[in-house]
């Protein structure tokens, strides 16, 4: 489209961007300058999800710069991979079916929900990025907000969600059984941690 406003870089025009894993592989133009051609990451991980470029190259020619764009690529396909690999289990996504429905004024907190696998890029749609512990957000306990905050079960990482990206609490019957030990092993760190905040008061 003519009128499509063009992603820059700095002075270059961005025609190429692949985004796999947690980086985003960018590949730009700008044929004033010495070294037209610009690979760089680009992460957003970032409390404003904001750009944030990284490990910029400038090269003068054009298949080097390739070179280096395709290399990166196959370097995150990797990382993901191998990330994938840890998780032992059976990754077909859980549906609308597996799961209690959302009631969206009722509170989540404490729960452990699904998130709709579909919200996900494409290699991250699988069972391991849905089960989540959730533990606040004005969206967790019903009414107007859409925050959720929680623990995935898979790896521990603590996160935010939209309610409006919840599938409903995980029914008992379909928990599986590495959800199981992954939120019992979550539970025991945050009595823990209560216990030992107690103790420092």
């Amino acid at each position: 489209m003519e009128n499509e406003e063009k992603r820059m870089i700095s002075s270059y025009e961005v025609i190429q961007s692949i985004h796999i894993g947690k980086k985003e592989v960018v590949f730009g133009i700008d044929e004033k300058e010495k070294y037209p051609f610009l690979v760089c990451d680009c992460t957003y991980d970032n409390p404003l999800s904001a750009e944030w470029v990284t490990d910029a190259v400038g090269s003068d020619d054009y298949l080097e710069a390739m070179q280096i764009f395709t290399d990166r690529v196959q370097e995150q396909i990797g990382l993901v991979r191998a990330e994938q690999e840890q998780f032992k289990f059976d990754m077909t996504p859980f549906t609308i079916d597996d799961c209690i429905p959302d009631n969206k004024n009722d509170s989540i907190v404490g729960k452990v929900v699904a998130i709709n696998a579909e919200v996900n890029r494409y290699e991250y749609r699988h069972s391991a990025y849905q089960l989540v512990l959730v533990d606040g957000g004005h969206g967790a306990r019903g009414g107007r907000g859409q925050a959720v905050f929680g623990t995935s079960l898979a790896d521990g990482k603590h996160a935010r969600w939209e309610r409006y990206d919840v599938l409903g609490e995980i029914k008992p019957e379909k928990m599986p059984d590495w959800a199981k030990e992954a939120l019992t092993k979550i539970q025991t760190q945050e009595k823990a941690k209560k216990q030992k905040s107690r103790e420092e008061r």
